[in-house]
């Protein structure tokens, strides 16, 4: 499950049944105990990536995961806390270029200020037009220390940054939590678990391709016609999904959405042979990856 924690009916359900279990991911901003976790307390996890990333002489680049155990939905859970350096630095690369546009931001607010611009002579309205603006970027609004003075008959307003705030912030990049009621796996099993979501994610996004299977725009207002459309779509989805299975058995890793454009580029064409009665589908000379998935799919 992704981001499951929001409905702690569905865990009860959840505990409820035997033979059922969960791998979460739970969000970093109701765990800041977790995530400030010395990270000289993660070791590198087994996985596929990163035994390629070994391979490269990349071992600063490992996944890394700390675990321990915590009352969640009222048991105790596994807890284990992940950390990957390349999708901190993409973070970390996102962030400053957001603290650029906010300090912009402040710069412009303090000139106006400066001035008397009408409209810029409240410090509480100053403030919330800050907060709208950290709004706008997904920034909390206590990276910058704001302050407002009476000078000359006129407010003055400063402004510098909050680094305590801003380490606690980076901190978090990189990082997340799992939480699952699974105490027998080893914190390897639980990370491959959760990494196994993206099979699920692709297929959230299969419902919005125009290609595949496209949920919206449904062209209906009925409740039976939309209920069949719906249908609909899950059955293709289902389809999808049994292909991309049928294909990874027979050792292709392709997706779907991979698979349907390689064959959507395979063309036939109707031939009438001489003296024949009837007309005959030949398909034409398929590439490399096209019959390698005729193969699987039995047509070799």
């Amino acid at each position: 499950m992704d981001k499951g924690m929001n409905s702690e009916d569905g865990m009860a359900v959840i505990d409820a049944m035997d033979g059922v279990h969960f791998v979460t991911s739970y969000s970093t901003y109701f765990a800041e105990e977790l995530v400030h976790v010395d990270r000289e307390k993660f070791i590198v996890v087994d996985t596929e990536k990163n035994r390629r990333l070994r391979e490269l002489g990349r071992e600063d680049d490992q996944l890394t995961a700390w675990r321990s155990t915590g009352e969640y939905w009222g048991q105790t859970r596994t807890v284990i806390v992940t950390y990957n350096p390349l999708t901190a630095s993409k973070q970390r690369y996102k962030f400053e270029k957001k603290m650029r546009t906010l300090q912009s931001a402040l710069y412009e607010i303090r000139s106006k200020v400066r001035s008397r611009s009408a409209q810029w002579r409240n410090e509480d309205t100053i403030k919330e037009r800050y907060r709208n603006i950290c709004r706008d970027l997904y920034l909390p609004d206590s990276l910058y220390d704001l302050s407002f003075a009476v000078k000359s008959g006129g407010l003055v307003m400063s402004f510098r940054k909050n680094y305590y705030r801003i380490e606690r912030h980076i901190d978090r990049f990189g990082k997340n939590v799992l939480i699952t009621d699974r105490m027998d796996w080893s914190t390897d099993e639980i990370v491959r678990a959760s990494l196994d979501r993206y099979m699920v994610e692709q297929s959230f996004r299969q419902t919005k391709d125009h290609d595949l299977v496209n949920m919206r725009p449904m062209r209906h207002w009925t409740d039976s016609k939309i209920r069949c459309h719906i249908l609909c779509c899950i059955v293709a989805l289902s389809y999808l999904r049994l292909l991309e299975l049928r294909l990874a058995k027979a050792g292709l890793k392709l997706s779907a959405a991979t698979t349907m454009q390689q064959m959507r580029t395979l063309h036939s064409c109707l031939c009438w042979n001489a003296g024949a009665r009837k007309a005959t589908r030949k398909l034409e000379e398929p590439s490399d990856a096209q019959a390698q998935i005729l193969k699987a799919m039995g047509y070799g």
